[in-house]
């Protein structure tokens, strides 16, 4: 048994390459989802109008 071309997570370097695209662009969603959240409650209700 070769394990050779494995990381400790088990994927190949093409394979992590895959999952990391994948990991960051729906971190980049999720943050644009929740930025456009806190503006659309803050213009129904700031928090903090100082």
């Amino acid at each position: 048994m070769s394990d050779q071309g494995k990381s400790l997570s088990g994927l190949s370097s093409e394979e992590a390459r895959a999952f990391h695209g994948l990991f960051v662009s729906s971190m980049v969603m999720f943050t644009v989802v929740a930025i456009v959240a806190h503006v659309l409650v803050w213009t129904w209700r700031p928090w903090f109008a100082g």
